[in-house]
């Protein structure tokens, strides 16, 4: 069984209306003994050349609806946004815990040590 993802009579509408086009294109071009079996041999392939022509016009139309891609080496317009750091930040004074003395480190010091 043959599975092209649609219908089977809309494959068949399809080349219908391809081989009545080509029976009006070619009646007075060729015999008629010819007109009936060419358009029905003949329709086919243009219905796969239309096809044919459909997806190379469409893949020649499609970078240009496509979104454009930032280059690395222009500068963004819009503002980063900032997100919620979740990191514990250093103290850099003393920290005061339950069990721990009043006294202070001797790191955290108020007195500067002189400079030569």
């Amino acid at each position: 069984m043959l599975n092209l993802g649609y219908p089977w009579w809309l494959l068949l509408s399809v080349l219908l209306v391809f081989a009545l086009l080509l029976y009006y294109v070619l009646r007075g071009r060729v015999s008629d003994r010819l007109l009936v079996p060419l358009a029905v041999a003949l329709a086919p392939v243009c219905a796969l050349a239309a096809v044919a022509v459909a997806v190379v016009f469409s893949a020649m139309l499609s970078p240009l609806y496509e979104t454009p891609i930032d280059s690395a080496g222009s500068p963004s317009r819009t503002t980063p946004t900032t997100t919620p750091d979740t990191t514990r930040l250093e103290t850099t004074g003393p920290t005061t815990t339950p069990s721990a003395s009043p006294s202070a480190s001797p790191s955290a010091s108020a007195t500067a040590s002189p400079s030569p």
